[in-house]
């Protein structure tokens, strides 16, 4: 039966069985030596002892460390959202529009910090053509209207 050492960085302990290098609490990172071994090897690095280490949760992050974003945004600014024209122009012409320009509006911001800067300017672009389209609707529909009260009072003379 094999015999394993371990070290905790300063002194050297053993020798022990597997079963009772399982009640050492050594991580992956211990270092182990045994008879026909080199030299001393992370435990996570001999098979036989990937037993020890089938249920050792993950470490404990250090409170101390802050997340930082993958992508340093510091220096770049979200494309144009137009979610205020894109309100206006749902509220004074083009109802059913102007909600697909508020729709991608709203996703231009949160893909960008997500870091998708192609997606963040593809749903910029879509929220400029919905707001457009319902502006330049409502205008038209503005001008017909216009046109058939003007017509309409002219044939009431």
């Amino acid at each position: 039966m094999k015999k394993y050492f371990y070290s905790d960085g300063v002194n050297k302990h053993g020798p022990y069985s597997i079963n009772e290098l399982r009640t050492k609490k050594i991580t992956r990172e211990t270092k182990v030596w045994f008879q026909g071994l080199n030299d001393w090897r992370p435990a996570g690095t001999i098979p036989e002892l990937s037993s020890l280490f089938s249920f050792e949760p993950p470490p404990i992050p250090d409170p101390e460390v802050h997340f930082e974003p993958t992508q340093n945004f510091s220096n770049q600014k979200p494309p144009k959202t137009w979610l205020v024209e894109s309100i206006l122009v749902t509220l004074f012409c083009c109802l059913p529009f102007g909600i697909a320009g508020i729709v991608n509006a709203s996703k231009v911001e949160s893909r960008f910090y997500a870091g998708d800067i192609d997606a963040a300017h593809r749903a910029s672009a879509e929220a400029k053509k919905w707001t457009m389209v319902s502006l330049w609707v409502g205008i038209g529909v503005g001008v017909l209207y216009f046109f058939a009260a003007f017509f309409g009072a002219l044939s009431g003379f």
